[in-house]
């Protein structure tokens, strides 16, 4: 029992409650967009399949990194980077492109347009979420078990393992008692044994 519970609020403890305490570090706000970038990452390529021609011969083409800048709050002070969640906080491009998603050139920046007339249409305005620590990211989705899920499955796995150290607490305090009981009719006995030797030798 105590094993099992450890492990499980481990896992609690990673996947519900971190996750929990990092959102509600950020409080919903709403998002102007001021600027949109679309760059290119010389670093970084990608394979893709070219247009025109067999589906044995790739293009190579740079990264591109869409990056969509906004002021929240009415406050123009300060550019926020857009990110998709919480997961994206350190990404330098507000859309992550997958590589399953290179499957031509051509949709390579088919999927980015569709993210940028999205949520990169200068002047528009939406919901976002934003962290004062971290002035320079917003978030579009801040999503996190409730709070009722998260303190019930956080305490299920404590109460175990409670439960499991008081088992524990409880055998011990047994052993220690048989002991002691073991070896105080040890010397019961050994006192019984020498007094009747005594009372042989008087005899």
């Amino acid at each position: 029992v105590l094993v099992s519970s450890s492990l499980f609020l481990l896992l609690v403890l990673v996947l519900v409650t971190l996750p929990k305490i990092e959102s509600a570090q950020y409080e919903m706000g709403f998002c102007n967009v001021t600027t949109t970038k679309l760059i290119t990452d010389s670093n970084r390529r990608l394979q893709c399949h070219c247009a025109g021609r067999n589906s044995y011969t790739k293009c190579i083409i740079y990264y591109p990194c869409l990056q969509i800048y906004v002021s929240y709050n009415n406050a123009s002070l300060h550019e926020a980077l857009v990110v998709k969640d919480r997961r994206r906080i350190t990404d330098e491009c507000s859309y992550k492109l997958r590589d399953y998603d290179c499957g031509t050139t051509n949709g390579v920046y088919r999927y980015v347009k569709s993210f940028s007339e999205r949520w990169g249409s200068r002047n528009s305005s939406y919901e976002c979420y934003y962290n004062s620590k971290n002035p320079a990211r917003v978030l579009l989705t801040n999503t996190a078990p409730s709070t009722i899920l998260t303190v019930t499955l956080t305490l299920l796995p404590s109460v175990g393992i409670v439960a499991g150290l008081s088992i524990k607490c409880f055998k011990e305090q047994i052993s220690l008692a048989m002991l002691r009981k073991f070896r105080l009719g040890s010397n019961e006995d050994f006192v019984s044994v020498a007094t009747a030797s005594d009372d042989e030798g008087s005899g």
